[in-house]
């Protein structure tokens, strides 16, 4: 959120203190999704947020799909159903050694961008599934597009996840999410930074390591894009 983040946190504080018990965003209305990491719950709002949009941004390979399958897992443990629009980048092995439930997944495979979010859109107006992951390296659309997706979300009680490289300042999406969380590779794990919150105070962090984190049951490969997995077989 660059230098406007402090004057947000002091606004914020300002009116906690004026008005104590007002701050009705100081948790989600409708819960969350536990990621099944605590110390990752600890800088979202406790878990992903239902009835919002929630994104991750950052480089190949830098953790923002193990962080999504952890949630997809904690969703289908629990008898919930998970939808997932993705470019080829996942595939069966991966979601199996998440401990996510095949049954329980819709996978749809897109061909560009307009289509990924046509998918998305209907899957959201359908009100089928708990959790919702647009997986797209390189989201150029347009203000409108996203809007109509965040109005879809917003209230709901399911939660949508966006995974997508870096985003420039005044990107639509960036300023659609209620929560955004940059990803990095760092020291053998992966490093969250809480770049923006409706809820909670941003520039919290966590470091998450390898082990233990939801993914491939291969090695990660740098030249590849999300997991590696284009040369795997989709569903």
């Amino acid at each position: 959120m660059g230098a406007a983040a402090p004057k947000l946190d002091e606004l914020r504080d300002l009116l906690r203190s004026k008005f104590p018990g007002a701050g009705v965003l100081d948790r989600p209305e409708y819960g969350v999704l536990s990621t099944g990491r605590g110390e990752l719950d600890a800088v979202l709002p406790g878990g992903v947020p239902l009835g919002a949009m929630t994104l991750l941004t950052g480089g190949a390979s830098c953790g923002k799909t193990g962080i999504a399958l952890a949630a997809a897992a904690g969703v289908t443990r629990g008898e919930g159903r998970v939808a997932w629009v993705h470019d080829g980048s996942l595939s069966a092995p991966s979601l199996a050694h998440a401990g996510v439930a095949p049954e329980r997944v819709l996978q749809v495979r897109a061909e560009s961008t307009a289509q990924a979010l046509r998918c998305t859109d209907f899957l959201l107006r359908w009100q089928a599934f708990h959790f919702l992951v647009l997986d797209w390296p390189r989201p150029a659309a347009r203000g409108p597009a996203w809007n109509r997706l965040n109005r879809l979300v917003t209230g709901a009680p399911h939660a949508l996840m966006v995974l997508c490289a870096p985003r420039p300042p005044g990107s639509p999406v960036r300023f659609c999410a209620a929560v955004h969380l940059r990803v990095e590779r760092h020291d053998g794990g992966t490093r969250v930074k809480l770049a923006k919150s409706r809820f909670t105070r941003a520039s919290e962090h966590a470091v998450l390591r390898r082990r233990g984190m939801p993914g491939a049951p291969f090695e990660l490969l740098p030249e590849h894009p999300g997991l590696g997995q284009r040369r795997h077989e989709d569903w």
